[in-house]
């Protein structure tokens, strides 16, 4: 069940940085689609965004199981990935996306407190 996700965004490739960034772009796609074949996601979605003024301009959002996403966004490869994509992506990050359930369990907290 895809109970969770996490968001990868960022804002610009770094100057001079945009060789590599496509390399790192064709990489990761390949990574996902390899997560996705093997079960640890069960979607991911690419999303660029229009001009806007703000600091976010691309995202990819992952979803799938909590403890499987955690197992990817703990693992080695993954964190490899995001050590490059730091060096060459200004605003890189990565959060946890809540959905579903989530999202209603949060609300009730929020009403709560």
């Amino acid at each position: 069940m895809a109970d969770a996700g996490l968001m990868i965004g960022w804002d610009r490739v770094v100057p001079g940085k945009d060789e590599i960034a496509v390399e790192l772009w064709g990489e990761m796609m390949t990574y996902l689609r390899s997560l996705h074949a093997g079960g640890q996601l069960s979607h991911f979605e690419l999303v660029l965004l229009g001009a806007h003024g703000g600091k976010l301009n691309g995202l990819v959002l992952l979803r799938g199981n909590q403890e499987l996403l955690d197992q990817v966004r703990n693992s080695d490869e993954f964190l490899k990935f995001n050590v490059r994509a730091n060096k060459i992506l200004e605003g890189f990050l990565v959060v946890r996306a809540h959905y579903g359930e989530e999202v209603a369990k949060i609300f009730r907290l929020y009403a709560t407190t």
